[in-house]
């Protein structure tokens, strides 16, 4: 049994991973949101890791349309 442990929002830096958890989503998810445009880009890529600082990361979601609010629509779940 896995056991997610949620990324600290006092960092000073967040990796995809810890972006991932937060929002509770796959990493591949993360990187298609940022390939996409659909997130912000990344505060600082070392190498191959792109960090985010983590008021930007909370910022940005907490702005984000939820389904049924803000002209997302709803799922059709009957």
């Amino acid at each position: 049994m896995a056991v997610t442990v949620a990324p600290d929002p006092a960092a000073e830096w967040w990796t995809t991973s810890e972006v991932a958890a937060y929002l509770g989503v796959q990493v591949a998810t993360v990187t298609n949101y940022r390939k996409r445009d659909q997130m912000p880009q990344p505060d600082l890529t070392v190498g191959r890791t792109h960090m985010w600082k983590p008021s930007r990361v909370i910022a940005w979601h907490e702005g984000r349309p939820r389904p049924g609010v803000g002209g997302r629509p709803a799922s059709q779940s009957d």
